[in-house]
C-alpha cells in the first residue's frame, strides 16, 4: 500500500546496484574434482566482492555456510537495501535493519532506507545515524515516507557524515544553519545530492553547497521553505534539477562547470505577490551551461548574461492562444524576444497547451514581419514541437521556421494527446508546407505519437550522458526528407 501511496518520490530513488533476482546455476564436478568448493578457496577480496553484491538476507546467511565463510560478511563492506526486506511488516523490517547495523562493524558502502517509515521509530532514529557515521558511509538513501504536513526534524548525526559520496534525503525538515551540531554540515566527498519533499532553509542551503566543494549534481524535487531564494554556487556543480518546487528567485552565482539547468513545474511560490518566478545567470557564472529549460512564459523572467546555450526547453503559459500565449499576441512577441536571447541554440523544443479557446489571425502577418533571429537564422539544427494539433498559429510557425531556418536538419512534430487532430489532419498541412522550398539544404522532418507519461524523466534529466533530456515522445508514425533550396 505504501508503494502505490509514494510511487512517485520512490522513482526519484538511484537504481539499485543489487538485485535479489539473479539466478544461479551449477555445473556438475567431473570425477576428478571430487565436488571441491572452489569459491571457498578465492582470496578474502574476491569474496568480499560476492558477498556484497548479495541482497542483506543472502549475505548474512553466508556466515553459516562454513567457518571459512563465518567471517567474510563482517570484514566485507556493508550494502543495506531495506527494499530486500520486503514484504516483511513495516515494524519487522525497522528491526532487522536496526540488527544488522548493529551486527555490521563497517566499514559502510551504501544503505538505502526507504520503506521503514522512521519517525516511527524514535529510539532507531536517534541510533542509525550514529552507526552510519561512524561506519563511514558513501552512500546513503534516507526517507522518512510521510505527509508533507507531519515532517520532523533531520537527525542532525546525518550531518556527521563525512564521507559521503551519494545522499539522498527525503521527507524531512532540514535543520537550519544555526542548530548544525559542532563538526557537522560539511560534506567533503559528496558528489551528488537529492532533496525530496525537504523543508530547508535558504541559509542551510547556501551552507551545504559552500561545504561540499565536490558536489557535481543537485536536485530539489517539492522543495519548500521560508524565503525561497535558491543560490547555485559550486566549482564543480555540472547539473541541477528544480523539480515540481516554488521559488521568488533561482540563481546562479558562481558555478563554472554547470552544464544543465532543469526546472520541471516550478512557479514563484503560491501566497507571493503574483510576481513571475526570476531566473538569474549572472554575468561569468558559468561558461558551460548547455542545456537550460523548461521555461514557461508568463511564469518565468529571464536575466541572464553572457552564456551560451545548446539545447533550450520552453513551455508556454496555458491559454487560448493554442501556440505560446494566454489570449494576445504579446506572448507571441515574447518567445521572439526570448530566442534572441540565445544566439547560439542548435536544439529547440517548444510546447503549447490547448484549452479549446479561439485562435487569432495575426500570427501569419508577425512572423513575415520578424526581424531575423540569429539562433534560427544561423544556428537552429533541430526543432522538436510537442503538443501539434494542426492549428492555425502552428502553422504559421512552421511556416516561418521553413523559410528561415537555413541551418535546420531535423523537425519533429509531436502530435496532441488531445482529441483535437488526427494524425492525417497534421499529415496533410506538412504536405502542404512541402510544396514550397525551405531554406535549409535537407531536413528530415518526423510525425510522431506523444509519449505515455506526461512527466519529464527524473533520470533521463540528471544523466549527463544523454545530451537532450527533452527528447522523449511515442513511435514515428510518418516521415519525409525535404529538399531545400540549392546552395551556391
Amino acid at each position: 500500500m505504501e508503494e502505490l501511496l509514494f510511487r512517485r518520490p520512490l522513482s526519484y530513488l538511484p537504481v539499485r546496484a543489487v538485485t535479489p533476482h539473479g539466478t544461479l546455476s551449477a555445473v556438475p564436478g567431473g570425477d576428478d574434482d571430487g565436488g571441491e568448493d572452489r569459491i571457498s578457496a578465492l582470496p578474502d577480496e574476491l569474496l568480499h566482492i560476492v558477498v556484497s553484491r548479495l541482497p542483506i538476507k543472502d549475505a548474512v546467511r553466508t556466515t553459516v555456510l562454513s567457518p571459512r565463510w563465518r567471517g567474510i560478511w563482517r570484514s566485507a563492506p556493508l550494502v543495506l537495501y531495506d527494499a530486500h526486506l520486503l514484504p516483511a511488516r513495516e515494524p519487522a523490517r525497522a528491526a532487522a535493519v536496526d540488527r544488522v547495523l548493529a551486527a555490521h562493524p563497517g566499514p559502510i558502502r551504501a544503505v538505502h532506507l526507504a520503506y521503514c517509515f522512521l519517525a516511527a521509530h524514535e529510539r532507531e532514529l536517534a541510533r542509525w545515524p550514529r552507526r552510519l557515521a561512524a561506519g563511514r558511509v558513501r552512500d546513503l538513501v534516507f526517507l522518512n515516507l510521510t505527509a508533507a504536513m507531519n515532517l520532523v526534524p533531520l537527525p542532525a548525526d546525518i550531518l556527521r557524515c563525512a564521507e559521503l559520496r551519494r545522499l539522498y534525503l527525503g521527507f524531512w525538515m532540514f535543520p537550519d544553519t544555526g542548530s548544525f551540531p559542532e563538526g557537522a554540515g560539511g560534506f567533503p566527498h559528496l558528489r551528488e545530492l537529492v532533496l525530496i519533499n525537504t523543508f530547508m532553509e535558504d541559509s542551510s542551503l547556501d551552507r551545504v553547497l559552500a561545504t561540499s566543494p565536490a558536489l557535481k549534481t543537485l536536485a530539489l524535487v517539492v522543495s519548500y521553505g521560508k524565503g525561497k531564494h535558491v543560490r547555485l554556487h559550486g566549482q564543480k556543480l555540472q547539473c541541477v534539477l528544480f523539480w515540481q518546487s516554488e521559488a521568488v528567485e533561482l540563481a546562479v552565482l558562481d558555478a563554472p562547470r554547470l552544464e544543465r539547468l532543469i526546472m520541471w513545474e516550478t512557479s514563484a511560490p503560491s501566497e507571493g505577490d503574483g510576481s513571475l518566478m526570476a531566473v538569474k545567470i549572472a554575468e561569468g557564472a558559468t561558461s558551460s551551461l548547455k542545456v537550460l529549460g523548461y521555461f514557461q512564459l508568463g511564469v518565468h523572467k529571464l536575466e541572464i548574461g553572457n552564456t551560451v546555450i545548446k539545447v533550450l526547453g520552453v513551455l508556454p503559459a496555458q491559454g487560448p492562444i493554442k501556440f505560446v500565449g494566454r489570449g494576445c499576441l504579446e506572448e507571441v512577441q515574447m518567445l521572439a524576444s526570448f530566442l534572441r536571447r540565445f544566439p547560439n541554440i542548435e536544439t529547440l523544443h517548444l510546447e503549447h497547451v490547448l484549452d479549446g479557446g479561439p485562435t487569432g489571425n495575426d500570427y501569419a502577418d508577425f512572423f513575415m514581419e520578424l526581424s531575423p533571429i540569429e539562433c534560427v537564422q544561423s544556428h537552429i539544427r533541430t526543432v522538436i514541437l510537442h503538443g501539434i494539433s494542426g492549428d492555425l498559429s502552428e502553422v504559421a510557425f512552421l511556416m516561418y521556421l521553413s523559410q528561415r531556418a537555413n541551418e535546420l536538419q531535423k523537425l519533429t512534430l509531436v502530435v496532441t494527446d488531445k482529441k483535437t487532430a488526427t494524425v492525417d489532419d497534421v499529415k496533410h498541412i506538412l504536405q502542404v508546407l512541402a510544396i514550397t522550398p525551405w531554406a535549409s539544404e535537407r531536413c528530415m522532418v518526423s510525425l510522431v505519437h506523444p509519449k505515455l507519461e506526461h512527466d519529464l524523466n527524473f533520470h533521463r534529466a540528471s544523466n549527463l550522458s544523454v545530451s537532450d533530456p527533452f527528447l522523449e515522445h511515442g513511435r514515428e508514425c510518418f516521415r519525409f526528407t525535404k529538399e531545400g533550396y540549392p546552395r551556391v
